[in-house]
């Protein structure tokens, strides 16, 4: 996170207004309030908002300083804003349904996203494996044990009729494990997807964006008690973020050119990424109990049980207004 810099003084400055220049800095600099961001893995679209939306000084706008911290996987991020680690983290509802049953009381509090753009099962590319169905018994790799990689692997696993072993591997252990054939497959998210396939490495069996319809798929959540307590907090933080979002949307060249350097992929993936996965984030954030609903249903057909109501876990009462870059 950039600090304040305070310009060079002058040596024929008088010590009150080296005093007063000072005062000024050390003002604004209180007037900030602090939140703290939790991001679930590196390569996910929501790192690169949030840094997208730091880089371009929206959340110094909105008089934030923000703490951003990359975790390894969603469960891992939302274990941090249960431990009151984290304020805002970036998740899927279903983790959220899950831990409110548990008595981790957060709800989704902005939409990101509305189905798994990016997110592919995917197989070297010399496996001999051509379908879903020769998984039998194979070892497939996920992020996390209750993270949205695991999501999709237990669903494939109802849907397709197939019995493999998710295994995990945090986030920057899936492809290394699928090319050294640790595993024989891997649910694997983008940019990370396009890049083994834009270079030969695996092919897809499953686009998951594409097989599973519009949902509150994923998006941004908050504690109950940060809700009720700084909703103005949570306001300017939602306004900085999608002031990101609009940014990234708004100056392709200059988004695809930051993939590239954030994700340390080569501009063909970078390209794909930001058509398929960038394009389509949600400019607004707004979500409904309907796609909660959805994403529940889902939630079920993927093997989680105990899941909290659509109704509890959302929370519509904030709309982000983007800030102006």
């Amino acid at each position: 996170m950039q600090g304040y810099r305070i310009p060079a003084i002058r040596m024929w400055a008088t010590t009150s207004l080296v005093a007063a220049s000072l005062s000024m800095v050390a003002v604004a600099a209180f007037a900030q309030d602090a939140v703290r961001i939790g991001l679930a893995t590196q390569a996910w679209w929501p790192t690169v908002v949030a840094e997208t939306a730091e880089r371009q000084g929206l959340f110094e706008k909105e008089g934030l300083a923000a703490e951003l911290t990359v975790y390894q996987s969603g469960g891992e991020t939302f274990t941090a804003l249960a431990a009151d680690a984290a304020d805002v983290i970036s998740i899927q509802p279903s983790i959220v349904a899950t831990g409110r049953m548990r008595g981790v009381n957060a709800r989704m509090v902005a939409q990101g996203s509305d189905a798994n753009y990016g997110w592919h099962l995917i197989v070297p590319e010399d496996s001999t494996i051509n379908d879903v169905s020769e998984l039998e018994g194979a070892n497939v790799g996920i992020t996390a044990a209750g993270s949205l990689s695991d999501f999709l692997a237990q669903w494939t696993l109802h849907e397709k009729g197939v019995t493999f072993n998710p295994v995990p591997l945090g986030g920057g252990g899936l492809v290394p494990n699928l090319l050294s054939g640790n595993v024989d497959a891997a649910v694997v998210f983008s940019p990370l997807s396009f890049q083994v396939m834009e270079q030969g490495q695996g092919r897809s069996l499953i686009d998951y964006g594409r097989e599973i319809p519009p949902h509150l798929n994923s998006g941004w959540a908050a504690s109950d008690a940060f809700i009720e307590t700084s909703p103005d907090v949570l306001q300017r933080t939602l306004n900085a973020i999608y002031g990101g979002v609009a940014w990234l949307q708004a100056n392709e060249e200059e988004a695809v050119a930051l993939l590239m350097e954030l994700n340390q992929i080569d501009r063909v993936t970078a390209e794909r990424e930001y058509r398929e996965q960038f394009s389509r984030l949600s400019a607004d954030g707004a979500m409904t109990v309907e796609g909660a609903q959805l994403a529940n249903d889902l939630a079920v057909i993927g093997g989680m049980t105990d899941l909290a109501p659509a109704e509890d876990i959302v929370d519509t009462g904030i709309q982000p207004i983007p800030t102006e870059f």
